[in-house]
């Protein structure tokens, strides 16, 4: 389908150079199957992705801050906007000037960049079946235009987001059930963002692939700064497998770049604490094992496909140990299973 014109588009020559920062799970996932990854934009790190600032909704809708049905207006129009951007799924991509450490550390320390052109990107959307997207996202508000446009807001960023330059490739794939009241609770109050007692259908999931030709995309890899010599392999040998180019190194690998660990201390960044891992009880596996032995042979086979899906997003990409316990219960019914069909 031909890539939609949307409200405020604003987008580069077609010769423009854009990057995308992979860490090394998603470039091996780009790599390996050759789809586009798009994430639902409720699920982004910045909570306020789509959404408009509160003072851009108050003058825009003239609400005024000391009334009170003012304020509850203003949560509807808030939770409305919050649930309607799940039905945003966005592949982030950097216009590209120069290599900037701070967008390697967040985007892809131990992994590459695949690098493209905006025209080439435009046309690899051209070739999936949905509604799609494509533009510069801006920054901060002067731009917006007094108008309650939900485009204008999912390609709209924080000012101090601006050192990314993102061009945002999207797609949109709605829940034709979804009665946009999911933020209201039990008393008819509306709130900010849909609530928990209120959970969206389970179809709606938080991604979207779309196989693309990866050869027909890609112009280049670009190896992390940081990337250990392990990885530098890996990519090489994802690369050479798949593309008829060779990597090369990131201009910021040199003596003068501290190493990784240095440069998170200097820069006082913090990054989550491992959860220690979970395991499942003998009586969990259990019940686990009566419920596949239920089913057919194909739903065991689908569900332990499934799981091992969800494995190889994992981010050293190798099962927790949770998984391990389920995947060879799984394994232990499909045997069972071959062995009493062989013996009928």
């Amino acid at each position: 389908m031909p890539v939609l014109p949307y409200y405020s588009q604003t987008e580069p020559p077609p010769e423009t150079v854009i990057w995308r920062f992979l860490d090394l799970r998603k470039f091996r996932d780009l790599m390996a199957n050759q789809e586009l990854y798009f994430r639902r934009a409720d699920l982004f790190d910045d909570e306020s992705e789509g959404l408009p600032p509160e003072q851009y909704v108050r003058r825009v809708l003239a609400l005024d801050l000391y009334d009170i049905k003012d304020q509850v207006a203003l949560n509807h129009h808030l939770g409305q906007l919050a649930q309607a951007r799940e039905m945003y799924f966005i592949s982030c991509w950097h216009r590209f000037f120069k290599e900037d450490l701070a967008i390697w550390e967040q985007y892809g320390p131990d992994g590459a960049a695949v690098t493209s052109r905006y025209g080439l990107l435009k046309e690899t959307l051209a070739s999936v079946p949905d509604d799609t997207y494509i533009g510069l996202v801006r920054y901060g508000t002067a731009h917006l235009t007094d108008r309650f446009n939900a485009m204008e807001f999912i390609t709209t960023k924080q000012e101090k987001y601006a050192t990314e330059c993102e061009v945002r490739a999207f797609l949109t794939s709605g829940n034709p059930l979804d009665g946009g009241n999911r933020h209201f609770d039990l008393n008819g109050f509306p709130h900010r963002v849909p609530l928990a007692e209120n959970p969206r259908h389970p179809w709606v999931h938080d991604c979207k692939r779309r196989r693309i030709s990866v050869r027909d995309l890609l112009e280049g890899v670009v190896i992390s700064p940081w990337a250990q010599p392990d990885e530098v392999e890996e990519i090489n040998l994802l690369t050479n497998n798949l593309l008829s180019i060779a990597p090369k190194n990131s201009d910021l690998r040199n003596e003068k770049t501290p190493t990784l660990r240095k440069y998170r201390d200097d820069h006082h960044i913090q990054k989550p604490t491992p959860q220690p891992e979970k395991f499942a009880s003998a009586r969990e596996l259990d019940l686990y094992y009566k419920e596949l032995l239920a089913l057919t042979p194909d739903r065991v086979r689908f569900l332990y496909k499934q799981r091992w899906e969800k494995c190889r997003l994992e981010t050293d990409g190798l099962p927790s140990s949770l998984d391990v316990q389920y995947l060879e219960t799984a394994l232990r019914v499909l045997k069972e299973m071959r062995a009493g069909a062989k013996q009928v």
